[in-house]
């Protein structure tokens, strides 16, 4: 016959098997902390600082920034963007300027030859 101490026994053994399933159960379902690596965050904006210092335009001697592109002027000594409305005001006062001088230049030319 079988044995009653073997069945207490085989009993014990599948409450423990299922105590076991139950804790790792409830260890997986639990949310797990979320861990955030900062090396390759550093990384990466360690080769976008090298990356933007090495694709900057280069300077001229007295230190301002150059452009090839021609969307930039040199206006009255100052950098001035292109198409923008200040910049336009500033050429047409500077064309006006330049004018100016010129048709001085002329009526003082001429007077001079008539005298």
């Amino acid at each position: 016959m079988i044995d009653k101490e073997l069945i207490h026994q085989a009993a014990e053994d599948i409450d423990i098997f299922e105590a076991d399933l139950t804790e790792e159960y409830e260890r997986l379902c639990k949310p797990q902390p979320r861990t955030i690596r900062l090396w390759p965050l550093a990384a990466a904006a360690c080769a976008a600082g090298i990356a933007f210092i090495l694709l900057m335009p280069p300077r001229t001697d007295d230190g301002q920034q150059t452009t090839d592109n021609g969307q930039q002027t040199m206006v009255n000594g100052q950098w001035r963007v292109a198409g923008g409305l200040e910049a336009q005001l500033a050429h047409q006062q500077e064309i006006k300027e330049k004018g100016e001088r010129l048709a001085a230049y002329v009526r003082e030319y001429t007077t001079n030859e008539m005298q």
